[in-house]
C-alpha cells in the first residue's frame, strides 16, 4: 500500500514541477534575466520537493493497519488527471 502513494505521489510531484516550470519558461522567461529565471526555478522545485518529502514523511507515518487504500480507485483518478 505505502509503495502505491508513494508512486502516485512521486508521479504527481513530478507533474506539478513539469507543468510549472513549463508556464514559467513560456510566460515569464522571454521577459526575465537568466538569474531571475534560475533563481525561480530553484525556489519551484526546493519548495515542491520539500512538500513532497513531507508527503512521503506522513505516509511512512501511517498505520497501515488503520487505512484502506482502494488501488483501482487510485488508477483510475490517475487516469483522470493524466486526460486533464
Amino acid at each position: 500500500m505505502e509503495s502505491t502513494f508513494q508512486g502516485v505521489l512521486a508521479k504527481r510531484r513530478d507533474r506539478l514541477i513539469a507543468t510549472i516550470l513549463g508556464a514559467k519558461e513560456d510566460l515569464c522567461d522571454p521577459y526575465i534575466p537568466k538569474e531571475v529565471s534560475d533563481e525561480f526555478r530553484k525556489v519551484v522545485l526546493d519548495q515542491v520537493n520539500d512538500y513532497a518529502d513531507l508527503c512521503f514523511d506522513l505516509l511512512k507515518s501511517l498505520d497501515n493497519g488503520a487505512v484502506v487504500i482502494n488501488e483501482e480507485f487510485i488508477n483510475k483518478i490517475d487516469r483522470i488527471l493524466d486526460r486533464l
